[in-house]
């Protein structure tokens, strides 16, 4: 199904409301899927997610979270904030910006004296370009949208221990050996050798640290509306709440039902 139709079916529900949307549409940069045209004019691309926006504004909760994510053309770099801009026109708040860090590079000199790197060290997913232009692009945007830009947040859900352990007691908040984890958020492709089934995969962990930051609740419901191959579900399946997604390729559709089937078989 369309996810715009569902979230008008949605909406003529009136008792069902969603706490978390979590997603990554198409990008419009040619991708080749089978049943969408991933190379429309801007402005009507603009004009469709901005339509997406208006509908789930209307079957989010007050104190829901809607996690999108949204990469760029390095020709044209502006175009998530063309629809983050769409977003907030239509009543969405911006409350987090996160970077989704792709690969990443240290030099030896850099690393605090405390951790164990010690040499030039290079992790995560590179794509290289040709281009003598432009560096290689290796971060994407997530933004972290609301109703009223206020929401309480579950950050030490997703807290990572400090590098320099004589900051806990340092501060008042620092009371343990956990902090915020901060909005640069590292989180490699899985390597995998096969042909992708999905030319736009987006991990796993994506979703999931979105779901945890938002905050785990009894009986929340996270939806993704375009589901793709599932990685919305699976990682809703690890942390035991409940999902639903649309997707209008049943190809696709078949290749999450069969992941989630396996998953769901290994528990």
């Amino acid at each position: 199904m369309d996810c715009l139709a569902f979230l008008e079916q949605l909406q003529e529900e009136k008792n069902i409301k969603l706490d978390v949307i979590v997603t990554s549409p198409p990008y419009n940069i040619n991708k080749s899927y089978t049943k969408y045209n991933d190379k429309r004019d801007i402005n009507d691309y603009l004009n469709w997610l901005q339509n997406i926006a208006v509908k789930s504004l209307k079957v989010l909760k007050d104190d829901g979270s809607f996690f999108l994510n949204i990469g760029n053309t390095l020709k044209d770099p502006l175009v998530p904030f063309y629809i983050a801009n769409r977003f907030t026109e239509v009543g969405y708040k911006i409350q987090n910006t996160i970077h989704w860090i792709k690969s990443i590079s240290f030099e030896g000199q850099d690393i605090g004296k405390t951790n164990r790197l010690k040499e030039n060290t290079s992790i995560g997913h590179f794509k290289p370009i040709m281009s003598k232009r432009f560096l290689s692009d290796l971060h994407e945007y997530i933004f972290h949208f609301t109703k009223n830009g206020d929401l309480v947040l579950d950050k030490m859900a997703i807290g990572v221990t400090y590098q320099d352990k004589t900051n806990i007691g340092r501060w008042k908040s620092a009371t343990r050996d956990k902090r915020d984890r901060g909005n640069n958020w590292f989180i490699p492709y899985e390597t995998i050798q096969e042909k992708r089934p999905h030319p736009a995969i987006f991990p796993k962990k994506i979703p999931y640290m979105c779901i945890k930051l938002h905050g785990i609740k009894e009986n929340m419901i996270v939806y993704d509306p375009f589901m793709g191959i599932g990685s919305t579900a699976l990682a809703c399946i690890d942390l035991g709440v409940k999902y639903c997604g649309t997707e209008i390729d049943s190809n696709y559709i078949k290749i999450a039902n069969e992941n989630i089937k396996n998953v769901i078989d290994d528990i």
